[in-house]
């Protein structure tokens, strides 16, 4: 029986790897368009006598005031004053002004002031790496999960069949039905079918152990429970324990079984990595 949690397991790995690549373009989208803000610092430059005078100029060249005829001051608007009347009426204007003069001289000082080009493309072209080597790895999971599938239910229904080809032979011993059971043949057919396909699964994936467990065990027993069936009259104290040996051991197996069919189905988000359930 397939369980749910191969379908919720998908959805939370979608659901991750969106947020992923969603902070990343929020991450990349704020670096590219977040507006640059004078500090302290830059304002008390800006301001200072020895930069009053290229304040303005600054102001002037990005068309935000013009030098008033009063020295020292300048005009905006319909306004005129001095530029902490302007940074007071204006701050976001000051700002640009400010910046834009501070940037000019780390550009003449040779400096990085201008910023460099990879400060705006490295954002954009980690979020383009990250996007390909995600679009990779869930086309690569969905170009295999139907094989991966119909691989897990070949298992399931493998485990299926060899239990209702023993399970008349349990009857036969149960009831102590007479003459020896005829349907060894297809016993040893489902066994040896499961056995294979275990193999299969071992031989696909190297470091997980049970697969190679459950078939050795498997090909090891053939011919299988009918080795040791018990014979004899009906009253044989051996004939109940060991049918229910035999139901729990194919209880068990199909328990095994289906755990390998999981991890077959859903091997997890790490590549390599072995799950837990069949090491």
């Amino acid at each position: 029986m397939r369980t749910p949690s191969v379908r919720a397991r998908r959805v939370v790995a979608a659901v991750a790897v969106t947020v992923v690549v969603v902070l990343l373009a929020g991450g990349a989208w704020r670096a590219a368009t977040r507006r640059p803000t004078t500090d302290d610092g830059a304002r008390v430059h800006c301001l200072s006598t020895a930069q009053r005078a290229a304040l303005v100029e600054a102001a002037t060249a990005l068309g935000l005031a013009t030098p008033a005829p009063v020295a020292g001051q300048m005009r905006w608007s319909d306004r005129q004053g001095t530029p902490e009347q302007w940074r007071a009426d204006r701050p976001a204007d000051f700002d640009r002004a400010c910046l834009a003069l501070i940037a000019a001289a780390q550009r003449g000082q040779g400096g990085g002031g201008g910023g460099s080009p990879w400060a705006t493309v490295l954002p954009s072209l980690l979020l383009a790496v990250v996007s390909a080597a995600l679009a990779a790895w869930f086309s690569r999971r969905l170009a295999t999960a139907g094989a991966r599938r119909a691989q897990a239910d070949a298992l399931r229904a493998a485990a299926r069949e060899y239990r209702l080809a023993v399970e008349p032979l349990l009857r036969h011993v149960e009831e102590a039905l007479p003459g020896r059971y005829g349907q060894e043949d297809e016993i040893h057919r489902r066994q040896r079918d499961l056995a294979s396909r275990l193999d299969a699964v071992a031989t696909a994936h190297r470091g997980w152990g049970l697969p190679r467990r459950l078939g050795t065990e498997l090909a090891g027993q053939l011919p299988g429970p009918l080795h040791d069936v018990p014979r004899g009259s009906a009253g044989s104290s051996d004939r109940p324990g060991w049918v229910r040996r035999q139901r729990t051991e194919l209880t068990r197996l199909e328990a095994e079984v289906e755990q390998v069919a999981h991890a077959v189905e859903s091997p997890g988000v790490v590549p390599g990595r072995v799950p837990a359930a069949v090491r």
